[in-house]
């Protein structure tokens, strides 16, 4: 008899202690989410991923146009072209040097989110 009420109290216990759901469709949102954030995960690796790319690739055209465009001996509005193209060449430095700076700083986030996540 003592263990049938003990059974009773563990079952009436057991019942109080489930957790009701917010709402009903409380996990299909949820799950929506999980994969929604593992979707934007994905995407935003292949942005970098691409962002890496285009930067090397402007890089090179960059570097290439500052060398043929040095090799111009002419005048560009009154001014010689050599002291023009080391301007350009100054101003294609800190931008290469900021970008660069950017896409360092991406990856890094990209890296941390992606050993959060694990």
């Amino acid at each position: 008899m003592n263990a049938e009420k003990e059974e009773k109290l563990v079952r009436e216990i057991m019942g109080k202690s489930e957790i009701e759901m917010p709402f009903l469709d409380f996990e299909s949102k949820l799950m929506e989410q999980i994969h929604k954030e593992a979707n934007t995960s994905r995407s935003f690796l292949r942005d970098v991923k691409l962002s890496w790319f285009f930067f090397i690739v402007g890089t090179f055209f960059g570097l290439l146009l500052s060398i043929v465009a040095g090799q111009i001996n002419e005048t560009i509005y009154g001014f010689p072209a050599q002291r023009m193209v080391l301007i350009v060449q100054v101003v294609f430095a800190i931008l290469l040097l900021s970008q660069f700076d950017k896409l360092i700083q991406l990856t890094r986030k990209r890296n941390k989110d992606f050993h959060l996540n694990l």
